[in-house]
């Protein structure tokens, strides 16, 4: 990717289906302002020329522009676009299972809240919308780089900003105020509000989540953090799974039996592993 006057040209290297994803993506949010329009395209050499878009430091509460940006993002598609962009991968959630048995941690009735499936939905979603991958003027935020993109439920992203991140190099614990402020903001855009647990459980158990994303090679990560650490920028692949841990140990009014059973795996997480620290950052960190 380079810069070219009052444009960028980017060219994806060997992934023909990620650049196809993202023209793809970027057609079908162009309407909504949140993301660069698309000047050009080479189909045979996988570049595209694309508008460069102003951006300014994030302000202090950039979460809350972050999560109106995801809001307006998510509501570009809708039931007319299935099959323009794969769905969004369900979690299986028997590597986890594993994980818990050994650890030696009681599953307790946890299973019977892991029954994942399709929502449903057809929100743009970004793929990977970290740090990074967004930037900010007076209007608000704007998003690039949707190589990942699919169809499928929306509030697996807004989670992002209370499970750390899942996907991103940087981990980090936003304050709970600012959460809240940037949760009110999506559901104020999309004129509805609903549960973040579940989403948060695809999180924990996703053991993709623990290694970036040119490593998801069908490894199973979560038994092989059983034996084995990692670092991955700025913590552990450990350090991220027990903070997802904390997370959902709190949701004990949605899902009681998952938040009694992250209780319990944390504890033994925090006898077994050295605890890594995560950052807590009011301003935004790419």
């Amino acid at each position: 990717m380079w810069a070219d006057g009052g444009r960028i040209v980017k060219q994806v290297i060997g992934d023909p289906a990620a650049f196809a994803r993202e023209i793809t993506a970027l057609r079908l949010a162009e309407h909504t302002g949140m993301v660069p329009r698309i000047l050009d395209v080479d189909e045979d050499t996988r570049t595209v020329v694309l508008e460069r878009l102003r951006s300014d430091p994030p302000q202090e509460d950039w979460v809350v522009d972050y999560a109106r940006g995801l809001a307006r993002l998510h509501m570009a598609t809708g039931p007319e676009h299935a099959g323009l962009l794969p769905r969004q991968e369900i979690p299986d959630p028997e590597p986890f299972l594993r994980l818990v048995r050994a650890l030696g941690v009681d599953i307790g009735g946890a299973e019977a809240e892991l029954q994942f499936s399709d929502t449903g939905k057809f929100d743009l979603l970004h793929g990977d919308p970290c740090p990074g991958n967004d930037m900010y003027t007076e209007a608000g935020a704007r998003f690039v780089d949707l190589e990942g993109a699919s169809l499928g439920d929306g509030l697996t992203e807004l989670v992002y900003l209370r499970i750390g991140f899942p996907t991103c190099a940087t981990v980090t614990e936003t304050p709970a105020d600012l959460v809240e402020a940037a949760e009110q903001a999506y559901f104020a855009e999309r004129g509805f509000t609903g549960e973040l647990g579940d989403a948060c459980v695809r999180w924990l158990v996703e053991g993709n989540a623990l290694v970036q994303r040119f490593d998801r090679n069908g490894t199973d990560y979560l038994a092989k953090v059983v034996d084995e650490d990692w670092f991955w920028y700025s913590t552990t692949a450990r350090g991220r799974l027990m903070f997802r841990t904390r997370v959902v140990a709190t949701f004990t009014e949605t899902h009681p039996h998952m938040s009694a059973l992250a209780r319990r795996l944390l504890a033994r997480m925090n006898e077994s592993w050295e605890p890594q620290p995560i950052g807590t950052r009011r301003t935004h960190v790419s």
